[in-house]
């Protein structure tokens, strides 16, 4: 269905307007207070760090840090220089974060729109402009809101590429695709994903090895920085994050996987014990190793169950609840666990009835799929937890939208067929 122009910049105007508004209230009602006192804060003190004396570290003030992607601490840094690092500096990043939730509120109703399904894409942007999990998010400093920016980014240049074939979209494209990067390592083999993509829509082949060649250069000229900085501080080629021991390790204790071997906090303890002055590079090291030597275990003693645990098991754990760790807006956990579980429910269930409804949009919707199963997989292989699937609530959004959308249109073709 498409809009006069004026209905649908009131109808988007609206939308946006109501996005920025309610994270703004909650900026206003919650201030500063609103923390996890976890990874957000790291991301400040690192930031902080990184503006004063130019050195990325997380853990500890004077030991440079692998176990993050450059992205959030340089972003950090950056409204710091020109803000402060006190409250004021504070209080301009979760403003910066809420810009970009309010952006990606606009792109996933971009994406509906590159669908010819603008119904769709309304319907996924109120949907992401009242998700209470996002809201909260958007006004932490976390990696999630510029993620999701460029995230959905890629996703909105990705499919004007398919149709267009311009190196001017592909460069648009390649950049969503490094801004990603930069905030989160476990976006760096998606392009199997949009391989898959432009598969079903049979990309120019000749093109595709052209852009491909492009592509890499691009990669080597905007990583080439952090892999030389990594090999100064390590010795080593350390390509994206050496941060991937602890969630592998915290991967084997779930599911089944908590009636082999030690306890994790056991692990840890030795370590500690063991290697008092590691750096936490090389206790990442001495993790994986762990995990690896458990994960052996516990498929020859039960293969059933370690498949069941990486397979079934996980993916519940990552789909079964939103990442709400604090109540704001008086909503409690328990009714957004339900309306969670609901909205996953609908969204799984819209993405099998989309692809028998939409035959048009057949191979964009299969590249969502493809997407959500790619990081769904990623997931399992580590620690399940449902932090990592946020990003991925405005594609569930956008299918639950082309179901709405969709049923009336079949309705109404039935209805004009057989009159």
């Amino acid at each position: 269905m498409r809009f006069p122009v004026k209905k649908r910049n009131i109808i988007v105007a609206s939308m946006l307007l109501t996005a920025l508004v309610i994270r703004l209230f909650v900026l206003w009602k919650y201030g500063l207070d609103l923390t996890l006192n976890s990874d957000d804060m790291g991301y400040v003190r690192s930031g902080k760090r990184l503006l004063e004396n130019g050195m990325l570290t997380y853990h500890h003030e004077s030991e440079p840090t692998v176990h993050i992607m450059p992205g959030m601490p340089i972003l950090l840094a950056a409204i710091f220089f020109f803000f402060g690092t006190g409250d004021i500096g504070l209080y301009a990043a979760k403003v910066v974060m809420i810009l970009f939730g309010v952006a990606s509120v606009y792109l996933i109703y971009v994406i509906g729109k590159d669908m010819n399904q603008e119904w769709a894409g309304i319907i996924a942007g109120f949907f992401t402009a009242l998700f209470v999990p996002l809201i909260e998010t958007d006004n932490l400093t976390l990696t999630e809101p510029p993620f999701l920016f460029g995230f959905l980014l890629f996703i909105h240049f990705a499919i004007q590429l398919g149709r267009n074939h311009k190196m001017s979209t592909f460069y648009w494209l390649m950049f969503s695709y490094l801004f990603c990067l930069l905030f989160r390592a476990t976006f760096a083999l998606i392009p199997f994903a949009l391989l898959g993509y432009f598969l079903l829509i049979k990309y120019p082949l000749r093109l595709a090895w052209k852009q491909l060649g492009v592509a890499v250069l691009l990669v080597i000229i905007v990583l080439g920085p952090w892999w030389v900085r990594n090999y100064i501080h390590y010795k080593e080629f350390i390509p994206l994050t050496g941060g991937s021991g602890d969630p592998l390790l915290l991967g084997t204790y779930q599911g089944y996987g908590y009636r082999y071997g030690e306890p994790y906090k056991e692990v840890i303890k030795k370590i500690d014990e063991q290697y008092p002055h590691i750096s936490n590079y090389e206790k990442q090291k001495l993790e994986k190793q762990i995990a690896i030597e458990r994960i052996k275990k516990w498929y020859h003693a039960n293969p059933k169950q370690f498949i069941e645990s990486y397979t079934t098991k996980k993916a519940k754990i990552q789909w079964e609840q939103p990442f709400y760790w604090i109540e704001i807006l008086g909503v409690p956990k328990t009714v957004m666990i339900s309306l969670h579980q609901w909205i996953v429910s609908l969204a799984f269930a819209s993405m099998a009835l989309t692809l028998l409804l939409l035959k048009r949009n057949r191979k964009e919707l299969l590249f969502f799929t493809f997407i959500i199963a790619y990081f769904t997989i990623l997931n399992n292989v580590f620690f399940a937890y449902p932090r990592y699937n946020l990003p991925l609530m405005p594609l569930l959004f956008l299918y639950i939208g082309l179901l709405v959308s969709a049923v009336p249109f079949v309705f109404f073709r039935k209805k004009t067929t057989s009159s």
